[in-house]
């Protein structure tokens, strides 16, 4: 029996350091002291569909920004409810799809991300998310200011700061540190990876870079643009530069409900993991792994009346507990009593995993704004 219980402890030991390892270094973007640098004009394209509802909460954080872009372009993608009429109250461009022209390219977001593109005068181009705001006035020029760090060269992407406020929504939390980590970029070896993709809420590159490597024209068959992007740009010798938004920037993942939480991850998160790299696939098995095991420990010490078997259970899954509130606080905000039913957590993770790569496998389709879209 206790050569079970050593045998567990190291696994769920060596979980925890795979947890350290796949998220050591996530990186923010530094806030801007107010200092007003100089920067190339901005031309800024958000792609909505059926977007009413929060389209109005980025436009508004847009609008309060200290630094001011030359342009905002807002394509629509076809939109059955009032994002429209809503646009319609404020200073952007509102590009619209010729409805005659029946072409299959021509819709979803990727394809609405290369119309506004071709409208686009700025020489920074940023594609951003209808259901992401700017937390605070200066966001705009922090942003910039970090590209400008970068020469201003590469993709330069962000992934929101979660928030969190209906129970459901808080089961994201083990969803993010995954993608996050899946993307190879912030391990305790992150130069021995190549970086694995970008994340799609948050896109910037100058111009005459996206030209040079055709930007989203060369991925309109892929409904996942922030991996093909990336893919494009590295094909060129091009870096990608990918950040955490904590402070900067935010959203709130699907907000309607169960369902449309469950579409929007199960959409993308399986397709994602295929530019994982093995190692760091391998560690994340091995840290979820470790969590359930930690988890099976405790259970069983109700059964063995054992203080020693007792104490190293509790201390082991205390210990994975904190390290998930650790991981989920890089990016996103959740309560801290979500963890101590983490392999509740985890169990969401594994369904949706599942789900996904059903969908994206064996029925080569998933659904998303009342679209269909074959992969």
């Amino acid at each position: 029996m206790y050569l079970l219980l050593i045998m567990s402890v190291f696994v769920v030991l060596v979980a925890v350091f795979s947890g350290f390892f796949i998220l050591w270094n996530f990186p923010y973007i530094e806030r801007s002291k107010g200092e007003r640098g100089r920067f190339p004009a901005i031309s800024i394209i958000i792609p909505v569909r059926n977007e009413e509802d929060n389209i109005p909460h980025l436009l508004d954080s847009l609008f309060a920004q200290s630094l001011k872009p030359k342009e905002i372009i807002v394509v629509d993608d076809d939109s059955t409810d009032r994002t429209v009429e809503v646009l319609s109250r404020y200073d952007v461009k509102i590009k619209q799809r010729d409805q005659a022209i029946d072409d299959p390219q021509l819709v979803g977001k990727t394809a609405a991300c290369s119309r506004g593109a071709k409208d686009a005068t700025g020489e920074w181009l940023m594609f951003i998310d209808a259901d992401t705001t700017f937390d605070h006035e200066n966001s705009l020029e922090s942003i910039c200011q970090s590209f400008q760090e970068k020469d201003a060269s590469g993709l330069f992407t962000i992934q929101p700061y979660h928030r969190t406020k209906r129970l459901y929504e808080h089961f994201s939390a083990p969803l993010n540190v995954i993608v996050v980590a899946g993307l190879n970029a912030f391990t305790l070896l992150k130069e021995r990876f190549e970086t694995g993709g970008a994340f799609g809420p948050f896109l910037m590159c100058s111009s005459k870079e996206y030209e040079q490597t055709g930007g989203h024209e060369k991925t309109l068959d892929s409904y996942m643009d922030n991996i093909e992007l990336a893919k494009v740009f590295q094909e060129n010798n091009l870096p990608i530069h990918n950040y955490g938004g904590k402070g900067i920037f935010s959203y709130r993942m699907y907000p309607e409900g169960p369902k449309q939480w469950l579409q929007g991850w199960s959409k993308s998160v399986a397709n994602g993991s295929s530019n994982t790299h093995p190692s760091v696939m391998s560690a994340i098995s091995l840290w979820i792994t470790g969590g359930y095991i930690a988890a099976i420990l405790l259970i069983m010490s109700f059964w063995i009346t054992s203080p020693i078997w007792t104490g190293i259970s509790v201390f082991m899954y205390v210990c994975y507990a904190c390290q998930f509130i650790w991981l989920a606080g890089k990016v996103g905000k959740f309560p801290s009593w979500l963890f101590l039913i983490y392999p509740v957590v985890l169990s969401a993770f594994v369904a949706v995993f599942t789900w996904s790569y059903i969908q994206v496998n064996v029925l080569h389709a998933v659904s998303w704004r009342d679209r269909k879209i074959n992969v």
